[in-house]
């Protein structure tokens, strides 16, 4: 019992190990995306955008609520502030029966020259035109646009994985295509030694059979140059330090939506249209702030004192009233603030129209080139039936002298040709897909169309 415990638990160690040397895994596509959209700096970058505008909005949300602050202040006048009465002096002398060598003051002083205050102070908006209302409106609406950004981010960060994911996975596949192009020439540069020592081919003939291997070694290790170029972008886009190996196909799908199903999607969802939409409510909030210029302003206001020094008191301890202001003539500042506000508005109308015809014109496009590789994918499987005979015939009439080296390695080098157009069609296709996607604002069906039975596959067999 005890062996049956150990023994897993150590393999866990050997593998985990291995893995820590290698340090490569291999990634689906979906597993790439899901590290993409968890890692990738440019979504951070997006998502914190967003949070600020979140931030900004409840600054916004405060404009409703009274404003409360606290002031002091300090005055000195040139004299007292008080009321002359020299002519009720006699009267009161007689009255209190003062005696007349007793002086007694001509002025009731009501403020000192100087005195000092500190209060609490409030006011509260409670109509201005509607200028608070637009102005939460309008960052509802940067809210809304920084949300459509994050999308957009998304759906080109996913556009920018498949490149360069399956373009990995096409470029991994071209390394093996040309080991085994190498592999033939060294096979057949060995048949070629062999057919001269027998007399049956010129020197000649064996000198171009190591040429058409020296060839290919340089092609394999160019494929094995460009395969690292586009893992280390590949890399990148995943954030990862560790070698990626990717194990989803490349593919190909005879039958989609017809073109006007994503013409219809990317109305309703594309990231840049709804950005568009955000700021044609961005413009009419911003008109609408410009309109209420002119109507009047009336808020709460209030004031209560919590200190004074030498303040008179005939002054009360507080009050609460209401404030209006009504700007009745500003030169003309006003109209033309509103006309250029109204133009902004008409100007995001005609750039709305104007961006939804070039998506879908552009979408129109995509969808004709996705036709195009589904047409070169059948015409190329006719090509293949014929170049892997030519080759056959060749490498027959070669060894029985009827055939030179070079058709040799031209009939090698054409079957590699339609091996490798057949992979670069399919990726042609797979980026074309995601574009298409991408500007319907409905990347999430390409995991979807990659995992569907009827897709053609990488092999012709």
């Amino acid at each position: 019992m005890k062996k049956l415990i150990i023994i897993p638990f150590v393999l866990l160690v050997f593998c985990s190990f291995s893995y820590a040397q290698n340090g490569t895994h291999s990634l689906s596509f979906e597993e790439a995306l899901i590290q993409m959209n968890r890692k990738n700096l440019a979504i951070k970058a997006a998502e914190s955008e967003m949070k600020s505008h979140e931030f900004e909005r409840k600054t916004t949300r405060g404009l409703y609520l009274p404003k409360i602050s606290f002031s002091a202040s300090y005055m000195k006048f040139d004299q007292d502030i008080g009321l002359d009465i020299s002519g009720l002096t006699e009267a009161y002398r007689e009255a209190a029966n003062i005696p007349a060598n007793q002086m007694l003051p001509n002025t009731l002083v009501l403020q000192k020259e100087q005195f000092a205050t500190a209060g609490i102070n409030m006011i509260w908006p409670v109509f201005n035109g509607g200028k608070i209302r637009a102005a939460n409106q309008a960052m509802d609406a940067n809210i809304n646009e920084a949300i459509y950004k994050i999308e957009q981010t998304k759906n080109a960060l996913n556009t920018e994985l498949v490149e360069r994911y399956y373009g990995y996975r096409l470029a991994q596949r071209a390394v093996l295509l040309y080991k085994e192009v190498y592999q033939a020439m060294l096979l057949h540069q060995r048949n070629a030694q062999k057919l001269e020592e027998n007399g049956m081919i010129s020197k000649a003939q064996t000198l171009y059979s190591n040429i058409a291997v020296s060839q290919a070694k340089t092609d394999l290790q160019n494929a094995n140059n460009q395969a690292n170029t586009v893992k280390n972008a590949l890399r990148n886009t995943l954030v990862d330090s560790l070698d990626v190996e990717v194990s989803s196909e490349l593919f190909l799908l005879k039958n989609i939506e017809p073109v006007e199903f994503f013409q219809q999607a990317a109305r309703e969802n594309n990231p840049l249209l709804m950005q568009v939409g955000a700021k044609k409510v961005l413009a009419q909030q911003n008109y609408n702030i410009k309109k209420s210029d002119y109507y009047p302003s009336i808020a709460i206001i209030g004031n209560k004192e919590i200190a004074n020094h030498q303040l008179t008191e005939l002054m009360p301890d507080w009050f609460i009233g209401v404030n209006l202001r009504w700007t009745i003539f500003d030169g003309i500042s006003r109209t033309y603030k509103v006309k250029s506000a109204k133009s902004t508005m008409d100007r995001v109308d005609f750039l709305e129209s104007k961006a939804e015809a070039d998506i879908s014109t552009y979408i129109n496009k995509l969808y004709n080139e996705l036709l195009s590789y589904s047409e070169q994918l059948e015409t190329m499987k006719v090509t293949y039936n014929f170049a892997k005979e030519y080759l056959r015939v060749q490498q027959k009439a070669f060894s029985e002298g009827f055939a030179t080296s070079k058709d040799i390695v031209d009939a090698e080098a054409t079957l590699m040709k339609v091996k490798t157009g057949r992979l670069k069609i399919m990726n042609d296709y797979v980026l074309t897909l995601a574009r298409l996607l991408e500007f319907s604002g409905r990347p999430d069906l390409f995991l979807e169309y990659s995992q569907r039975e009827d897709r053609e596959r990488e092999s012709f067999e």
